[in-house]
């Protein structure tokens, strides 16, 4: 049952500078956020990668043995992000993906040690099959970190993301506070 009037509605690219600017960064700081679970030469998927804001310390954190696929619905938050890796060492560490409406669209033999999924999922038009995609994608002993605000994603929907994450076959292990929003780590 869906009983998020927002599902399905995306942040526009228009407002791309309130995701990635100086304040969010003072208010929640990637590295604090995502660094626990992101190790060099790991693979990582940054689902909602928006403008990068996730997207960019998590490359640095994966290091030049690591590899760091950006996904996002808009071509216009790609080119974005396109824009701030062009000519850096980043770049080379980054794979930019454009999904669709339905589907993540990303290749069957991906897989992941880490992926996050930050202030997006309550966007997407079926948080069902958004798990059934993502739930063969991780790595053994690979971890998914989903937070959604509060602002947007009351008690009743998040239990009911929790819900579909577990029907997926994905496993809640921890409820890490100080995310920046209602947090579940599968």
């Amino acid at each position: 049952m869906n009983t998020n009037p927002i599902q399905g509605k995306v942040c526009s690219h228009r407002n791309s500078f309130s995701l990635d600017n100086f304040f969010r960064r003072l208010i929640q700081p990637p590295k604090r956020i995502v660094g626990p679970y992101i190790s060099p030469g790991d693979s990582v998927i940054d689902l909602g990668c928006g403008p990068g804001f996730f997207t960019l310390p998590m490359a640095e954190m994966v290091g030049s043995s690591g590899r760091v696929v950006g996904v996002d619905l808009q071509p216009e938050m790609l080119d974005i992000l396109a824009g701030k890796l062009f000519d850096t060492p980043l770049a080379d560490r980054v794979e930019l993906h454009q999904c669709t409406e339905k589907t993540l669209d990303l290749a069957h033999d991906i897989s992941a040690d880490f992926i996050l999924a930050y202030y997006m999922v309550h966007e997407t038009p079926s948080i069902a099959n958004f798990f059934q995609e993502i739930a063969g994608m991780l790595n053994k002993g690979g971890q998914m970190l989903v937070v959604e605000p509060r602002f947007h994603v009351n008690k009743a929907m998040f239990a009911e993301t929790l819900e579909e994450g577990e029907k997926a076959g994905l496993e809640a292990v921890d409820f890490p506070r100080g995310k920046g929003g209602r947090s579940v780590l599968f």
